[in-house]
């Protein structure tokens, strides 16, 4: 298999509901999925065998983005919605072939605000993902 690799970017993450969706591209410095498994520890049993523990899987939508100091800003967004668990579209580079987005539903928690003065700030946020998540054509609804 020929190596592949792409940028992030062009691409778009929106979060919330049909009507009330939130664009938080245009302020992203950094933006990913990270799934995390947890691995229960093996069950042995008397024939001295194990019973394999079971995996569960979570995951966090993570990323960096760039203050503004408006009652329109991310932080301003996050802090009035926080606890409230809204729909997520991420689509990492939208000019890749056969692109997908990653789509799932996230509990959206307060993103920091300011930083250095004199300097563009940015804050890191991280929203659990709260259903499962899955790639699809970017192309294809949810």
């Amino acid at each position: 298999m020929p190596i592949k690799s792409d940028k992030l970017g062009p691409g778009r993450l929106t979060i919330g509901e049909t009507g009330t969706v939130q664009e938080f591209g245009s302020q992203l410095r950094k933006c990913q999925l990270e799934p995390d498994v947890d691995t229960e520890d093996p069950i042995p049993v008397l024939s001295g065998e194990e019973l394999a523990g079971d995996d569960t899987i979570k995951a966090n939508l993570t990323g960096s983005v760039l203050d503004s100091y408006d009652m329109q800003s991310l932080a301003v967004w996050a802090k009035k919605n926080t606890g409230k668990e809204l729909p997520f579209e991420f689509v990492p580079n939208e000019s890749t072939t056969n692109a997908y987005k990653i789509i799932g539903r996230v509990k959206i928690r307060p993103i920091g605000s300011g930083g250095d003065v004199k300097t563009r700030n940015e804050n890191d946020f991280e929203f659990p993902v709260v259903a499962d998540w899955d790639y699809v054509p970017v192309n294809e609804g949810p």
